[in-house]
C-alpha cells in the first residue's frame, strides 16, 4: 500500500483545489487541516482560476420591461451571460513545533462573488456589477495523541482574521428631476473567526476521519452610497454574519497503492436573508433618509448549503500520482438567483520533481443546473424581474507548487 502522505497528496489535489472554488452561496475557499498531517516544514501555494458561464435568457417581468432602455435608445435586451471568470490564490506554511505539536499559517480568499449584467437588459435595475472579496489571515494547529497501537487521536483548532469587502452599482430610474443614473454601493469590514475539531488517523492504513467547526463570523460595514442624488455621497453601515459550517472528511486505502476519500459539508447559508445598510451620516440625507433610516438593501434570500465529494486516488510509480473526484453542490438560491445545484467531474495528477518540491495539476468540469429566478417581490417595487436559465457549463484549473524542507 502506498505511503499516507504520498495518498494524502492526492486528495489535496482537488479537495483544496478546483473544485472547492465551485461552492456555493459567497464560498470560493474553504479553510482545512489538510497540510497539518505531512511531515517536516512545507510551503503549499495555489492559484485557481474559475470560468463560470451561466446565461439569463427570456428576461422580462421588470416594470420597464416594455419601453425603450434609456442608456442605448434601443429595446432592452432579452438575455445576457451575467458570470464572471475569477482567480483564488492560497497559501499555506506548516512547521512541526514538537513531535505532537504542528501548526499552520495560511492565506486565502474566503468569500467571493463577481457578476456583471451591464446595462442593455433591464437586470441593471437589479444589479449591473457586483463583486465580493476578502481577505483571510489564519492559524491552524495540531495536537496529536497515540490512540492504540497503530493509531492517533488529534485535536484541531484555528482562528482567523478576514477582511470583507463590497461592490455592487445599479440603475435608478429617472423620478421628476432626477434623471436616470448609476447608484454605487462601497462597504468593508472585518472580523475574527475560530475553528474547532478532531480526527482519528491510522497512518499505515492511509485511514483517517476528522470532523471540524467553523464559527460564523460577524462583520459591521461601512461605507458609501452615491449617486442617489447626482454627485453626491452619504455614509451607511450595516451588518452581515457570514455562515457557520460543519465539514465531515474520510480517506483510507482500499488497496495497494489506491485511495477513496470523500466529505460532506453543511453551511448555514439560509442565516443570510437580506442586507440593509442604513444612513450612519448623522445629518438627513436627500431630505429623505434621515439618520438610521434604511437607503439601501440587498435580497439574497439564500437556502442551507450542502456539498458531497466523493474520489479516488493512484499512485503511478515514485514520481507520479492521479486522482478523480465527483462532486454535489446544493445550490443556495431560493428563487432570486441563478445559484441552483452544481454537478463537478474533477482530475488531477502530481509530480513529484525532487524530494523536496512537488507539483500538481487538478481541473474540473461542472454543470450548472437549469432553473428560474424572480426577484419582483423583494426590494423597490417595479424594479425587479424574471428569467429563465439553461443547464450552463463552469470549468476550473488549478496548479500547486509545494516545497518540504
Amino acid at each position: 500500500m502506498a505511503s499516507p502522505v504520498r495518498l494524502l497528496i492526492l486528495t489535496l489535489a482537488l479537495f483544496g483545489s478546483a473544485t472547492s472554488s465551485l461552492a456555493g452561496g459567497f464560498e470560493r475557499s474553504s479553510q482545512d487541516f489538510d497540510i497539518l498531517f505531512e511531515q517536516g516544514t512545507v510551503l503549499d501555494t495555489t492559484a485557481t482560476f474559475v470560468a463560470p458561464q451561466r446565461k439569463l435568457k427570456n428576461i422580462r417581468g421588470s416594470a420597464f420591461s416594455g419601453t425603450t432602455n434609456p442608456m442605448t435608445g434601443t429595446p432592452y435586451a432579452t438575455s445576457v451571460e451575467e458570470t464572471k471568470s475569477y482567480w483564488v490564490p492560497k497559501v499555506s506554511a506548516k512547521i512541526d513545533l514538537t513531535d505532537d505539536l504542528a501548526c499552520a499559517g495560511q492565506y486565502r480568499q474566503p468569500w467571493g462573488a463577481y457578476t456583471d449584467a451591464g446595462m442593455e437588459t433591464v437586470r441593471m435595475y437589479v444589479a449591473i456589477r457586483q463583486e465580493i472579496s476578502s481577505h483571510d489571515y489564519g492559524l491552524n494547529c495540531s495536537y496529536r495523541f497515540s490512540a492504540g497501537e497503530k493509531g492517533y487521536f488529534r485535536i484541531l483548532g484555528g482562528v482567523s482574521y478576514q477582511q470583507l469587502r463590497g461592490e455592487q452599482t445599479r440603475l435608478l430610474p429617472g423620478q421628476g428631476p432626477l434623471p436616470f443614473r448609476v447608484a454605487t454601493l462601497d462597504v468593508e469590514g472585518e472580523s475574527v473567526g475560530w475553528r474547532l475539531g478532531a480526527a482519528y488517523e491510522i497512518p499505515e492504513y492511509s485511514m483517517r476521519a476528522s470532523l471540524v467547526y467553523q464559527s460564523e463570523l460577524s462583520y459591521d460595514l461601512d461605507g458609501i452610497v452615491g449617486n442617489i442624488i447626482p454627485n453626491t455621497n452619504v455614509s451607511v453601515t450595516g451588518a452581515v454574519v457570514s455562515p457557520q459550517s460543519v465539514e465531515f472528511k474520510f480517506q483510507t486505502g482500499v488497496a495497494p497503492d489506491w485511495l477513496a476519500f470523500g466529505s460532506v459539508k453543511w453551511t448555514d447559508w439560509s442565516s443570510i436573508e437580506r442586507i440593509s445598510f442604513v444612513n450612519s451620516s448623522g445629518q438627513i440625507y436627500a431630505g429623505i433618509f434621515a439618520p438610521g433610516q434604511e437607503i439601501m438593501a440587498l435580497e439574497l434570500g439564500f437556502k442551507d448549503g450542502w456539498t458531497v465529494v466523493g474520489g479516488v486516488g493512484h499512485k503511478i510509480d515514485d514520481q507520479w500520482s492521479a486522482a478523480a473526484t465527483v462532486s454535489w453542490d446544493r445550490g443556495t438560491t431560493r428563487g432570486l438567483s441563478a445559484q441552483t445545484d452544481v454537478w463537478t467531474f474533477g482530475l488531477g495528477a502530481t509530480y513529484k520533481a525532487t524530494e523536496h518540491v512537488e507539483l500538481r495539476l487538478a481541473g474540473a468540469a461542472g454543470l450548472l443546473t437549469s432553473g428560474s429566478l424572480d426577484d419582483r417581490g423583494v426590494g423597490t417595487p417595479g424594479l425587479g424581474s424574471k428569467a429563465e436559465f439553461g443547464n450552463d457549463l463552469v470549468t476550473a484549473i488549478s496548479l500547486t507548487g509545494k516545497v518540504k524542507f
